[in-house]
């Protein structure tokens, strides 16, 4: 009877869930975002309206009177056909104010200080790289990294937010996911920085948005709680060879992540 009693006692007693400890280490956009076709032609119209509804350009805050400055400007800005009121105008008079005619918006050219080609480039022979004279070109918004399609890059996609993943057995993607020690009390937060560095090696420089998990998916064997994180600098390299690991936006995840998983952690992410 005893016997019978104490099988049935410890056969009630089920496994202790496994506490895990997942890291969203996300690099944030470096420029601006790509701006939609519709808001392209919409600020390029206010731009336009602008332009035509501005007031003269005060080209004596610019160039002051009987300078070069000036006489150059004068030479690429011709003054408007003057008003005579003793001719008449097939297009409508003029309406000339502070040297500019009002009815149309205000095209202006002016004085470069720098060499250009007739076809509008800039001949470096004149100006070396480091010149302050030089033309001033804005780098492009697609890098190397983008043309090779580099996943394992921080160079890529700058206007989107990156999201590291890592697999072990080059099949399955997923995020850092590190287990808690059930022996030592250690803060979640705390488990995930330390399983960064010691995966992606101490050159990595980040840090925790909050010491509070973001979410949690539990199971009947699993607690996995999110951690939010940013990279400032340093680059991932993991300290063992069998470790790959990529860098992607948030609709490049579902191509690897587990469809149900990505599903429960997509509101996390960032769409920018």
């Amino acid at each position: 009877m005893i016997r019978n009693t104490i099988i049935r006692h410890y056969s009630s007693i089920t496994a202790t869930p496994v506490i895990s400890s997942t890291v969203l280490l996300a690099r944030n956009p470096v420029i601006t975002r790509d701006l939609p076709a519709f808001e392209k032609s919409y600020y390029k119209y206010q731009n336009e309206l602008w332009k035509r509804l501005m007031w003269t350009f005060p080209k004596w805050f610019y160039y002051r009177g009987g300078t070069l400055g000036d006489h150059r400007f004068k030479e690429l800005n011709k003054p408007p056909v003057y008003n005579n009121p003793t001719m008449e105008f097939t297009d409508g008079r003029p309406e000339i104010r502070q040297s500019r005619d009002r009815r149309f918006k205000q095209e202006l050219r002016l004085p470069k200080t720098y060499k250009q080609a007739e076809d509008g480039s800039e001949i470096v022979d004149e100006y070396s790289s480091d010149s302050l004279s030089r033309k001033i070109n804005p780098n492009s918004r697609v890098t190397q990294a983008d043309e090779k399609n580099d996943t394992t890059s921080l160079e890529r996609k700058l206007s989107r937010s990156l999201y590291l993943v890592i697999s072990e057995d080059n099949k399955t993607w997923t995020f850092p996911n590190f287990a808690v020690s059930q022996e030592h009390e250690i803060p979640l937060h705390k488990v995930a920085e330390d399983g960064i560095y010691n995966l992606g090696g101490q050159g990595l420089n980040y840090y925790n948005v909050s010491s509070k998990p973001c979410h949690v998916i539990s199971s009947s064997d699993n607690n996995e709680f999110f951690i939010k994180s940013q990279i400032v600098s340093g680059q991932f390299k993991p300290a063992s060879s069998t470790v790959k690991f990529m860098w992607l936006a948030k609709e490049e995840l579902p191509k690897y992540l587990n469809n149900d998983y990505y599903n429960e952690i997509q509101h996390l992410l960032n769409d920018i």
